[in-house]
């Protein structure tokens, strides 16, 4: 049984082996210039320190091994103290697994059970060890737009702080989704010292209006694409309470 966290830590070019998602539709409009979306993702910085929680759909995609795996795809809430995810996959492969991971609760451990047979039985699983995290690139710990915003705040810090110019990222306007989104690409906004692997670059989209992420790809130093994640149907609102991380929800197959 394999427990797929997600990122956020993290958020188009289209990927062929990604037939499940819908392709990326570029936007006839004027030119997009960097510190346009770079002033977006600013505004996301800024609305996720005060944002308590929030809900959203997400797909995932990531290379594991040699292998780019299905992608996946998931409702996720998150809450931002104490922190707390709950997880549902909506989509085959794995559809009906459920996870949650709540600071304070279970003593730590990650609770997680799968649909049909092998949902008998709630496992409780060390978030640190390797059942919890075979089959993906980053740990539980890790997942949500908290932990994105935290490392693209460092990511603008350093750059503000560098003496150093910065290569020319490309910017870009498209739909994600149905999400009128900026995009900004880079091959230095995506270092990341807690990557598994070299970062090469990193793509990231946002919704023009929502300032939340619609789509996100981080490459490997060697081209491959290692990441890619797309966003949708947020709820910035959702009202969550300490039952929306508790398996004893009637609503939950735990």
């Amino acid at each position: 049984m394999r427990a797929a966290p997600v990122i956020a830590s993290t958020v188009a070019v289209a990927v062929a082996a990604w037939v499940s998602l819908q392709p990326a539709v570029a936007v006839d409009a004027a030119p997009v210039v960097a510190s346009d979306v770079r002033a977006l993702l600013q505004k996301f910085v800024d609305t996720v320190e005060t944002l308590p929680g929030y809900q959203v759909v997400m797909q995932k995609q990531q290379r594991i091994g040699s292998d780019l795996k299905p992608a996946e795809t998931l409702l996720l809430k998150q809450q931002k103290t104490p922190d707390c995810r709950y997880m549902k996959w909506i989509a085959d492969p794995h559809k009906g697994r459920e996870l949650i991971l709540c600071s304070g609760r279970y003593d730590g451990k990650i609770q997680v059970h799968e649909s049909g047979l092998l949902g008998i039985a709630t496992l409780s699983l060390d978030p640190a060890g390797s059942t919890a995290n075979s089959g993906n690139l980053r740990p539980i710990a890790q997942a949500g737009i908290y932990n994105m915003a935290k490392m693209l705040k460092a990511n603008i810090d350093k750059r503000r702080a560098s003496a150093e110019p910065e290569a020319a990222p490309v910017a870009s306007e498209r739909v994600v989704e149905g999400q009128t989104s900026l995009c900004l690409r880079s091959d230095t906004m995506g270092s990341d010292d807690k990557a598994p692997y070299p970062v090469g670059a990193a793509e990231l989209c946002f919704d023009k209006t929502l300032a939340m992420p619609t789509e996100v790809q981080f490459w490997h130093k060697d081209g491959r694409l290692m990441e890619h994640y797309r966003f949708h149907d947020w709820n910035l609102k959702p009202g969550l309470t300490d039952a929306d991380f508790d398996t004893k929800n009637r609503a939950y197959g735990f």
